[in-house]
């Protein structure tokens, strides 16, 4: 297993045995390197979903996909998680956590004119040891600021939805690059 992981991960080829989910549920979808992730539907502020890499991943690496919500949540975000931090995406604005809730609560949204949760868009992620940037449809939109002491980190996307909802979203041609 680990060394299909490892053949996956090198070719930058994703497969349903690279990952592994957070909470919610990871299904295939019916092209090849395409899959559902959809929320737990648990009660509380937000339900939510994530699925990160089985084996932690060296930095420097990139990761993208090719993604859309699939439900009506287009004020919820979607995510990619990175060492240290995640990066979170919603209709029209994008945003970065890095672990911090009082800094993230003085409002760290920087709008994405024209973005469109539920439409397909191409996120592509790339992180050193000192920043993060992120590509949507191969354009910059942010780039974060980030010294992280590890030298690998599991990660991969996830999302947030209505609290006691069942939430998806679609991904598809998943890569993760060295």
């Amino acid at each position: 297993m680990k060394a299909l992981v490892a053949l996956c991960l090198f070719t930058g080829i994703a497969t349903a045995e690279t990952w592994k989910t957070t909470r919610g549920t990871l299904e295939p979808g019916r092209a090849p390197n395409s899959f559902f992730l959809t929320s737990d539907g648990a009660p509380g502020r937000y339900s939510e979903a994530g699925m990160i890499t089985a084996e932690p991943i060296a930095l420097p690496y990139s990761i993208s996909a090719t993604w859309r919500r699939v439900g009506p949540e287009a004020g919820r975000s979607m995510h990619v998680f990175v060492a240290g931090g995640v990066v979170l995406i919603k209709a029209g604005a994008i945003a970065f956590y890095a672990y911090d809730d009082a800094a993230f609560a003085q409002g760290d949204w920087k709008d994405i004119p024209g973005h469109l949760a539920q439409a397909e868009h191409v996120v592509k992620v790339t992180q050193d040891a000192k920043t993060v940037t992120v590509f949507l449809d191969g354009a910059q939109v942010a780039h974060y600021d980030l010294v992280v002491a590890r030298t690998t980190a599991s990660i991969g996307f996830g999302m947030k939805s209505a609290p006691g909802y069942r939430s998806a979203i679609y991904l598809r041609d998943i890569a993760i690059a060295h």
